[in-house]
């Protein structure tokens, strides 16, 4: 059983595209011009102390920058920089779709983007990592709110234009950008480095399941993620709604492990300007997971007792499952996948007990 915990977090900002990764002066506070972005480079070394807890490898140590990026269908060919972060959430969000929340660590000049909002599960997953720099673009008030309330620092596009640069737009969104570096040098002094999250790396457990062939994972009645195994590079391929993910510069993102975290889903309190309310996912708790490395499944238990707590992933023995070095990619996938939501306020698998917040209080970006 999952024990809720409603947090919100979300915000954004803009400024001018950066010329050969070299800071820029800070936008004028209205709405940004169109600047083609420039192309992504080379990923950010993971730190040292953050290699030995986020991905299983050395480099240099360094804080916690997180990007809120889109995945709308249309902006899935824009995306840029999630070959380079050391974990990336998925989660779903309004109407069905999914959102990342990529994680970095140190001051990298990889672009990110298109940047988006944060939703209600972010600042909860976010609680162990410490005082993280969080950039996302566009919030409504109560979400706005608990993320100036959390511990951390935030970098909000509509209020902060520097670091962030937009580059046209589509019918859903401008297409915002940012890097690590140009987040972290407005936030100023005070994000924790890395530290321990409650991952494990190591050699594979004994067992698993061997995968010969492609898992599907539903998240809604809208939204699926495929992983493939691809034996050369012991990696995951991945497909969003059966579009391969490559990003704008046709890099292709294939993390080493895929963690599929099940949880529940319930209704949150806003909803977006279409009418569908917002889902808050329940990331306190315990609940099934499978540990996609090396060919092989593992199955086990996740478990976060507490706000407080780091995430464990356990096998049927109680012991860590441990992750192959590298990028891991967590799809926070609920239980049973979301059905259809809106104007007809149909609900969301488990609706928000009474007296709990349920309810539309207010609308979401």
């Amino acid at each position: 059983m999952t024990v809720g915990v409603l947090l919100a977090g979300v915000a954004g900002c803009t400024g001018g595209e950066p010329a050969g990764g070299a800071a820029h002066s800070a936008g004028s506070g209205s709405r940004p011009g169109s600047a083609a972005p420039g192309s992504a480079a080379a990923p950010a070394e993971q730190g040292a102390a953050a290699g030995a807890t986020l991905t299983g490898k050395p480099g240099p140590t360094g804080p916690v920058i997180v990007i809120k990026v889109d995945n709308v269908p249309s902006a899935q060919p824009l995306q840029r920089g999630l070959d380079a972060a050391a974990l990336v959430y998925q989660e779903v969000v309004e109407g069905g779709i999914t959102r990342f929340m990529a994680v970095y660590v140190g001051a990298g000049n990889t672009v990110v983007g298109p940047v988006r909002s944060v939703r209600d599960t972010d600042l909860a997953i976010l609680a162990p990592y410490g005082r993280v720099v969080l950039g996302f673009s566009g919030a409504n008030a109560g979400v706005l709110a608990h993320v100036r309330a959390a511990d951390l620092l935030e970098v909000p596009y509509d209020y902060v234009h520097k670091p962030f640069w937009v580059a046209g737009r589509r019918r859903e969104a401008f297409n915002i950008y940012t890097t690590p570096d140009r987040l972290l040098a407005t936030a100023g002094d005070g994000a924790a480095d890395v530290r321990d999250v409650g991952l494990r790396f190591g050699p594979a457990s004994a067992g698993g399941a061997p995968v010969t062939a492609p898992v599907t994972v539903a998240f809604s009645y809208r939204t699926t993620v495929t992983l493939s195994y691809d034996a050369p590079t012991r990696t995951w391929r991945l497909r969003q709604n059966r579009r391969p993910l490559r990003q704008a510069d046709g890099t292709v993102v294939a993390p080493a492990n895929v963690v599929v975290q099940r949880v529940s889903v319930r209704t949150g309190r806003y909803v977006d300007k279409a009418g569908y309310a917002s889902p808050d996912t329940q990331v306190i708790g315990t609940g099934a997971l499978s540990v996609y490395r090396d060919g092989r499944r593992f199955d086990g238990t996740w478990s976060r007792p507490r706000l407080d707590s780091t995430t464990r992933y356990l096998g049927p023995d109680g012991r860590d499952i441990p992750l192959a070095p590298g990028q891991t990619w967590i799809l926070l996938a609920p239980e049973r996948p979301i059905g259809p939501s809106g104007p007809a306020a149909r609900r969301f698998v488990t609706p928000t007990p009474t007296g709990t917040g349920g309810g539309v209080a207010a609308r979401t970006r």
